[in-house]
């Protein structure tokens, strides 16, 4: 953390400056689990390192209850070309303002009607909010569009985790001075010492995962190939007919912390990843930011990478000489890969060892959570300085 932060934020002052957080997950719920070693503290985007920076974080509640749920099931329900993020947080944060330093919110869907509110001089707090994917698109684009331009004004620093989406940003109004490609990282702790990889290639994931092509390719290779997926995945034929394809299908539920209740628990998917020696990360086409937490976890567990480009992913993964690239649907590039990488066993392990390295000395969780930090002391200095 920079001085000039440290001083900004009251590091040895009486009172911390304090940070509303609004999340678009319960955050009291993967607090839990990272303190209890079931989740990796990258899924936290910082969050949990603030009281260590010299931050009081307070978090509004999600999802929304009672009477705010029943409000957002109705505006949802009149499909109106309205974004306006969480009500409830938001509202619960209006009623508290004059307690807080500075809002913070680590991804971009919950906050638009307090950016609007920034945008129209309405309010004084200023705002950080993280860009995970680009605006979606849509028939009534046309109708959002002075929303979007709204929300860019109104938030003092809208730093991004994807170039691409940086560039959007830019292509909306933002100016460069409030835009910036964070680089995302692993909880290198999680996951403990390196080890040696094991055999085969395991597929993972719960989002975007083109799992089918994935099959088909590992169908005819016969090599050793694993996907862990949720319940309903996987109807297709393809998943039951190669001996050589173990398929993992976990219950589609959110997890309860200290309870084997949800989807599998990370130390048991861990398990499964470091048993192999490849991980893979097959998507259908992408228009967001889809599969980077599958790739934490190839650098956190040090592990070669297979994965469909995504031009939303920032670290080449082939430029660092920890994976291949492959295209969408592209069943034959699969097999070549597939048989590659058991051809190559040597050269896979090694992969793997640069991965756990560049976890180590840069894309980490604690280096994330330093700069997200200077950022929030850089918008209170911004602020003092009016």
């Amino acid at each position: 953390m920079s001085e000039v932060t440290k001083s900004i934020i009251g590091e040895s002052a009486d009172r911390k400056s304090r940070v509303f957080v609004l999340n678009n997950y319960p955050l009291d719920r993967v607090i839990r689990e990272v303190d209890l070693a079931e989740t990796p503290d990258h899924v936290l985007f910082g969050v949990d390192r603030l009281a260590d920076m010299g931050y009081e974080p307070i978090f509004l509640p999600y999802p929304a209850e009672g009477f705010w749920s029943r409000v957002q099931g109705w505006v949802k329900s009149l499909r109106l070309p309205l974004e306006l993020g969480d009500l409830q947080q938001q509202v619960l944060a209006l009623r508290e303002m004059r307690k807080g330093d500075v809002i913070y919110a680590p991804c971009g869907s919950q906050t638009h009607l307090l950016q609007y509110l920034r945008a129209l001089g309405l309010l004084k707090v200023p705002i950080v909010t993280l860009m995970h994917h680009p605006f979606p698109k849509g028939k009534l684009d046309i109708f959002r569009s002075w929303q979007r331009r709204l929300f860019v004004k109104g938030a003092d620093r809208l730093p991004s985790l994807s170039r691409a989406v940086e560039d959007e940003l830019g292509k909306w109004g933002c100016p460069a001075a409030k835009r910036e490609a964070l680089e995302w990282g692993a909880d290198v702790d999680f996951y403990g010492p390196w080890t040696p990889p094991g055999e085969g290639v395991i597929a993972t994931g719960r989002t975007g995962r083109d799992f089918r092509t994935f099959a088909l390719a590992a169908a005819t290779t016969g090599i050793r190939t694993t996907i862990v997926g949720l319940e309903g995945q996987f109807e297709d034929e393809i998943y039951r007919a190669p001996e050589n394809l173990h398929v993992i299908e976990t219950p589609n539920q959110q997890p309860v912390p200290g309870e084997k209740k949800g989807w599998m628990k990370y130390p048991e998917l861990c398990r499964h990843m470091a048993d192999h020696a490849v991980i893979a990360i097959p998507l259908y086409d992408q228009k967001s930011l889809v599969g980077i937490t599958s790739l934490m976890d190839a650098l956190g567990l040090g592990r070669a990478v297979l994965m469909t480009r995504n031009v939303h992913v920032d670290l080449d993964i082939e430029a660092h000489g920890i994976g291949f690239w492959l295209q969408p649907g592209d069943v034959d590039g699969w097999k070549d890969r597939l048989r590659w990488v058991n051809e190559h066993p040597e050269e896979v392990k090694e992969m793997g060892r640069r991965a756990r390295a560049l976890a180590e000395s840069r894309f980490n969780s604690i280096a994330f959570a330093r700069r997200m930090g200077d950022l929030l002391g850089e918008v209170l200095q911004s602020e003092v300085a009016r």
